[in-house]
């Protein structure tokens, strides 16, 4: 075989390219760390790393959505902490004030008491968390669960959606109880022994009582608490009447089919219509006229009160009936009965309350292992990049000093070879 002095210099020449490449990649290795530079290095480790990568992002966020629960579920507990606390002190007032050697003046003092608890106990209820959000509105962030309407009493502004985040790939965690399940759907311990009852005046000129068949409709907070009726004409049948509502403002009682529309029918009319858009059949009636002569019928002038319980009662509205009834107490029927059953209410509210600080208990610790899970994840990815993409530091220096062996002696070689020619012996 016949080797040309051209085919020489460019094998040579390429010999000495290739082992330079050779010899700068391997330097890039070293100088970044890393066993793959491009994706054509290794298309395979290069796929399963950029997956791993993405997936290692993800968790960095979920790591984020994480922090906010833990600190948002910690305000909540720390909140419904400070409103057990006072509702613990509202318990107390109340065993006072059942408490006959109390007097009706103590228990006005402990009225104003149970006022300003109730105040505090609106401002708690509608804390923000460190972002803004309202904790307990549900998915209504921006507007406060409870707000107190121009009469006095309280309607809840949040919705029933519990908001929940992303803490893993297969786990979405919830956040806050809504203020609807906390502080509004509460069993009442006065609907328990009376959904509806009646208390005649002492000056009435009839000793008998309104009395009710079937039940009520489930009704708004404002609608829950004592109607006064009076009544005006004992002329007509069924006789007129003038309703003042809880909140102390004059019901707008609208005609019914039969008879004007100042009646009890129309009264049962009216709490027959829900705030739900359940409807009752509840009917009321004054009393018969007597038989014998001892007593007499209605007649103008004559009044009673209406207490009208919900099955469910929220916090503050009963706290609110109490204070009110506390501020004004005047040894009635009426005011005794509010009193007895405070306490077996303020139970209910109590333990509503200590479920909910429960349920953020549970909460957070789950939270808590979904994020020991991510970590040990984690761990595992960026183990898997490293073994992917992280170079060998000793394999590559041993391959670096070969590299630039082998290329010093193709240089030297090269250099001695390309130096010969039959030219330098012809004198």
């Amino acid at each position: 075989m016949r080797v040309s002095t051209s085919l020489i210099n460019h094998n040579n020449t390429n010999s000495i390219l290739k082992k330079q490449t050779e010899l700068f990649y391997t330097s890039q290795q070293l100088g970044t760390g890393k066993r793959v530079l491009t994706p054509s290095d290794d298309p395979v480790a290069s796929t399963l790393a950029f997956n791993a990568k993405n997936k290692l992002a993800n968790m960095e966020q979920y790591s984020k959505n994480i922090d906010y629960a833990e600190k948002s579920l910690r305000t909540s507990e720390s909140t419904l902490e400070t409103i057990h606390n006072r509702l613990q002190r509202a318990r107390q007032l109340m065993i006072q004030a059942n408490n006959d050697a109390i007097g009706d003046d103590g228990r006005k003092t402990i009225g104003l008491e149970m006022r300003e608890i109730t105040d505090q106990l609106e401002k708690l209820i509608n804390t923000k968390d460190e972002q803004g959000n309202y904790i307990f509105s549900g998915s209504k962030v921006d507007t406060a669960p409870f707000a107190k309407q121009s009469d006095g009493s309280y309607s809840y502004q949040g919705d029933s959606k519990e908001r929940s985040v992303q803490t893993s790939d297969s786990v979405r965690s919830a956040l806050n109880m809504t203020g609807k399940e906390i502080f509004e759907d509460i069993p009442s311990a006065l609907f328990a022994e009376n959904a509806l009852k009646s208390y005649p005046s002492d000056q009435n000129a009839s000793t008998g009582d309104i009395s009710s068949t079937g039940s009520h409709a489930f009704l708004d907070g404002h609608q829950i608490g004592d109607y006064q009726i009076e009544i005006t004409n004992d002329a007509t049948v069924p006789p007129e009447i003038v309703v003042t509502g809880p909140t102390g403002s004059i019901i707008d009682l609208s005609a019914p089919s039969v008879g004007t529309a100042n009646t009890l029918e129309a009264l049962a009319d009216y709490l027959n219509s829900g705030a739900d858009a359940s409807t009752g059949d509840l009917t009321l009636s004054l009393p018969v006229v007597p038989p014998a002569p001892a007593d007499q019928a209605p007649v103008a002038g004559d009044t009673f009160t209406l207490r009208v319980n919900n099955e469910k009662q929220d916090m503050l509205t009963g706290m609110q009936r109490l204070a009110t009834t506390l501020a004004s107490f005047s040894g009635a029927d009426k005011d005794k009965d509010m009193l007895a059953s405070s306490l077996n209410d303020l139970d209910s509210w109590l333990n509503s309350v200590e479920v909910a600080r429960t349920e953020h208990g549970t909460r957070r610790n789950s939270i808590e292992a979904v994020g020991g899970n991510n970590a040990s994840v984690e761990i595992f990815l960026k183990e898997q990049v490293s073994n992917l993409e992280d170079l060998d530091y000793a394999e590559a220096t041993g391959r670096f000093v070969l590299e630039q062996t082998a290329l010093q002696a193709s240089q030297q070689t090269f250099s001695k070879i390309s130096a010969l020619s039959l030219f330098n012996y012809i004198s």
